[in-house]
């Protein structure tokens, strides 16, 4: 990996560039990322390895990833591996993201594999303060993930948005969001919960104890409302795009508060939508997910539910 001082021509270039990919890379929208990182490149001609190009590039590739472009990304995390020194946390962000891939497909005891690895240079991070942020993000992000991979594939091929619907509104007018969060819990596969034991586990197993002492005991974790509570987190990252893009005809009545946006069935349509792309067709938590949304201004919402990657922006607050 090249770490080539730039002159203040590459940077005047390269640094808009940059700012304009961490906004695509938020807006889940890979294609300008792509465009965008060919653009930094063309600033690289004879040096291919430089950690600022490896880094736009794994930017771009996350954000493939939260477009579920699985095969793309994990091409992408491979190469960047590759070109990067092992003792950098470029490295343990592209050996991260790789891992989620792995999950995606199911692939479990390799990813186990890129985990531990992760976790046994992640003392690399000199400041403490962005390994354990670094370190709580990973944990976070594997659980949802586990969750996630053994949802893809479940329940009816199709939902029904008009039952969703329903469904979703008797629980709004029912039930607090925490006895919501609790029927999502209890919906989720059984699978979903052994694995997420399982890769919990041996996370948290190669931690030394003064880190694993700042995680919630495996007893809390396996609640069914904490349950509920990662498979929401998980559900809120998929779901970002479908709801918060302000091209899409839902934002652009909720973030104006159309009254026919609450009594029309945009929220089930979309959450419809967003699972079908996954192919999660449980009724409960498809229904448990619109009524949670509808709690929320889009504003709130949105911001709640952005997507936040397991890279760490330089200037990025602690969380």
């Amino acid at each position: 990996m090249s770490t080539t001082k730039l002159t203040e021509q590459q940077l005047a270039t390269i640094r808009p560039l940059e700012a304009a990919l961490q906004k695509a890379v938020q807006q889940v929208e890979p294609e300008r990322a792509i465009e965008i990182v060919t653009k930094i490149q063309a600033e690289f001609p004879n040096d291919r390895s430089h950690h600022r190009l490896l880094r736009a590039k794994l930017w771009a590739f996350e954000a493939n990833l939260e477009a579920n472009r699985i095969m793309y990304a994990e091409t992408g995390f491979i190469g960047i591996r590759k070109l990067s020194e092992p003792n950098t946390r470029l490295y343990l962000e592209a050996s991260s993201l790789l891992a989620v891939c792995k999950l995606r497909q199911k692939r479990v005891p390799e990813a186990k594999d890129l985990i531990t690895e992760v976790i046994s240079k992640i003392n690399n991070i000199a400041s403490e303060r962005t390994r354990r942020q670094f370190q709580k993000r990973l944990i976070e992000r594997i659980e949802e993930e586990c969750i996630l991979t053994e949802l893809i594939g479940t329940g009816d091929a199709t939902l029904d948005v008009n039952e969703v619907e329903a469904n979703a509104i008797f629980l709004l007018q029912r039930n607090t969001d925490d006895e919501i969060l609790k029927l999502i819990g209890d919906s989720v596969p059984a699978a979903s919960i052994q694995l997420l034991n399982d890769v919990r586990t041996h996370s948290v197993k190669q931690l030394p104890p003064s880190d694993r002492k700042l995680l919630p005991p495996p007893e809390k974790a396996e609640e069914p409302r904490q349950i509920g509570r990662t498979t929401f987190a998980i559900l809120k990252r998929i779901a970002w795009k479908t709801f918060c893009k302000p091209s899409s005809p839902i934002f652009k009545l909720w973030s104006n508060r159309v009254p026919k946006v609450f009594n029309e069935g945009y929220f089930s349509a979309a959450v419809v939508t967003t699972l079908g792309d996954f192919r999660i067709g449980i009724p409960m938590i498809a229904s448990g997910l619109a009524a949670l949304v509808m709690k929320y201004s889009a504003e709130e919402f949105c911001e709640l539910a952005k997507p936040k990657g397991l890279m760490i922006p330089r200037n990025e607050p602690e969380t």
